[in-house]
């Protein structure tokens, strides 16, 4: 045998098995590679695409949205930003059918509150403080911008906004009771009446504290007698003359149901916005 030959043909047998065993290793990376960048995962790609995923989901508020969606569902949500945008929106839904409409109401009344207690001070105040004005406006049809000849708390504002250059004019219907101009004072005060002053809410009380209907407290209302001693505007303020906190006048009755309302008081003032002492005929 010849030697030089034994060596060269052990020598190439060496070689081929190497190359060999390389050509399965590089087969073994390629097929890894290929599963992980197929279209179709395997389900262990699947499983840790969820795991990422599923959270990003449940911080969406999307749970149900991920599970009847499925994994492209999930995968749309995230990446094009609509889940999220969804989300958030629904959550304004709900918050504009129910809370959100108790806040454009109160922000109604805030807007209100604060040109009436602005601009109607001294003998012309409508209001004792702030908060009183909003648990009154509370109690009062919203109405719509540019409202007149209405009782509601826009016609209200439209009244308080004049009564920046004219308080002597515009306070008076820009207050608790309408002058006429935005409802009658018996139509304004006989709204709060129904709202303040209740059988459940003056439960405990023996003296008479409620109207039974609407129409009860208006043929009262419109029964007070005329008197000219009686102030001829309304007003919250101690220094108007004569004073709206005394007397058998729809003035003094209205004065006792807005404190009611501020101080969540009914059994204690109801029975004087009824006509009890001390509105009474002095």
């Amino acid at each position: 045998m010849n030697p030089l030959r034994t060596a060269w043909q052990l020598s190439l047998a060496g070689t081929l098995l190497v190359a060999s065993a390389c050509s399965q290793i590089l087969s073994i990376e390629d097929a890894q590679l290929d599963r992980s960048l197929s279209p179709t995962p395997s389900a262990g790609a699947a499983g840790t695409t969820s795991g990422v995923i599923g959270p990003l989901t449940q911080s969406q508020g999307g749970q149900s949205d991920n599970a009847s969606g499925g994994q492209d569902s999930g995968i749309h949500m995230h990446t094009g930003g609509d889940g999220n945008s969804s989300g958030k929106t629904s959550v304004g839904s709900q918050s504009s059918g129910g809370t959100e409409a108790g806040s454009g109401e109160l922000d109604l009344c805030e807007r209100y509150c604060d040109q009436v207690t602005r601009n109607c001070k001294g003998k012309y105040e409508q209001y004792r403080t702030f908060d009183q004005c909003v648990q009154v406006c509370k109690r009062l049809p919203p109405g719509q911008a540019g409202d007149e000849d209405t009782n509601t708390v826009s016609c209200r504002l439209r009244q308080a906004e004049f009564a920046d250059s004219e308080p002597f004019v515009y306070c008076k219907s820009a207050g608790p009771l309408g002058a006429g101009k935005c409802g009658s004072n018996c139509v304004s005060y006989c709204s709060l009446m129904q709202e303040a002053c209740t059988a459940e809410s003056t439960r405990g009380n023996l003296e008479l504290s409620y109207y039974a209907s609407s129409q009860a407290c208006l043929s009262a209302c419109g029964a007070l007698p005329a008197s000219s001693q009686a102030p001829v505007q309304y007003s919250s303020s101690a220094s108007a003359e004569p004073t709206s906190f005394v007397g058998n006048t729809v003035f003094c009755r209205t004065y006792h149901v807005a404190a009611a309302l501020e101080q969540n008081a009914p059994d204690e003032h109801c029975p004087h916005a009824m006509g009890g002492d001390p509105c009474i005929d002095q």
